[in-house]
């Protein structure tokens, strides 16, 4: 019976104790997996915040170029091969054409793309073809230069005059000073002597007052900007010209003495080209000076602006090199426009 009873308890216990272990084992995976699922998700959990990171810091440089973009005074756009527009920034807008209510890249542009120039109408062109989407797309930058290469031209004029002028200068002294002693000596050959070196001595004097008018061009100072009323500066012309008409309101920002010294260089000019009619015109920033002279020829127009350059018998050659230095320091531009025999138009832009 003892037997018996030991033998049951054994088919009694160790199916238990196999079910303990194999609990335990279910247990020991469970609790395993738990740790796994717990550790990814807190890896998970840190490659989020790393994704929200990244995320956040695209955004803010996607908002860096969308202001970089749209604040720049290059031209961008984002065009397709036949110049149709899918994207463009502020200033593209002025230059876009458009045709069945769509909007194009004038063709004078898309004709220098396809022929690989790098400078249209005074604009630095380039070009970037890329596959977007599966679709080649043209990216265009237009950056105007003119202005760069105005000051870069001014500047060359400015260091030939400097030098010139020095070299000038420096041989008309001691002229001039041995012209004088000579005039009154007895070795300056009597009368006749005297007369003579006092015609060098003029001359002399005439060609120091030549060179220190091509002076101006290197002694201009910045300017003093404050904002004042344009009815004030057209006032102080019209007071110097009261045939002069004006027109128009508003505030301007600029150096008034200068800006005064450039519409009464313009208006001088056009006196002396014949004009019977000046007028000067401002809209926002933008002011004209036009006449009904004589006008110019395109080789005149192409020359108007440079140092030395002139068409009158007396004239300086500084005049509008002046204007267009003046204008310059101010970061503004002028133009021309003239037909002979029908005036000339002044367009000056700050």
């Amino acid at each position: 019976m003892a037997c018996l009873a030991v033998s049951i308890h054994a088919h009694l216990v160790w199916p238990s104790i196999a079910l303990g272990v194999a609990v335990l084992l279910v247990c020991a995976v469970f609790f395993s997996r738990i740790d796994h699922l717990r550790y990814a998700y807190h890896e998970t959990e840190k490659e989020n915040e790393l994704l929200h990171t990244r995320q956040a810091e695209a955004e803010r440089q996607l908002q860096y170029l969308r202001q970089l973009t749209e604040n720049v005074d290059t031209a961008l756009f984002v065009c397709s091969t036949d110049g149709r527009i899918d994207w463009m920034n502020h200033a593209a807008s002025p230059l876009i054409s458009t045709r069945r209510g769509e909007d194009f890249i004038p063709e004078k542009i898309m004709q220098a793309i396809a022929n690989h120039d790098d400078v249209v109408d005074g604009c630095a062109l380039s070009t970037v073809l890329l596959r977007i989407d599966g679709q080649r797309r043209l990216v265009v930058a237009l950056k105007d230069v003119s202005m760069l290469m105005q000051r870069q031209e001014m500047e060359a004029w400015q260091q030939l005059i400097r030098v010139l002028t020095h070299e000038i200068m420096n041989s008309l002294t001691p002229i001039i000073s041995i012209s004088e002693t000579l005039s009154s000596s007895p070795l300056g050959g009597g009368k006749e002597g005297a007369e003579a070196f006092a015609v060098i001595n003029r001359r002399c004097h005439a060609l120091l007052d030549f060179v220190e008018s091509y002076r101006q061009l290197t002694r201009i100072k910045n300017p003093e900007k404050t904002t004042f009323p344009a009815s004030e500066l057209f006032a102080h012309v019209t007071g110097l010209y009261p045939q002069v008409k004006t027109q128009g309101e508003g505030l301007l920002t600029a150096d008034r003495a200068q800006l005064e010294q450039v519409l009464i260089n313009l208006v001088k000019n056009a006196c002396e080209s014949g004009a019977t009619e000046v007028q000067i015109t401002m809209n926002g920033g933008e002011i004209r000076v036009k006449d009904n002279g004589s006008g110019m020829s395109p080789d005149v127009i192409d020359h108007a602006f440079i140092p030395f350059f002139t068409t009158k018998p007396s004239g300086t050659g500084i005049g509008l090199a002046l204007c267009r230095q003046i204008i310059l320091k101010h970061g503004g531009t002028i133009s021309v426009d003239s037909q002979e025999g029908k005036g000339t138009t002044f367009t000056i832009t700050l």
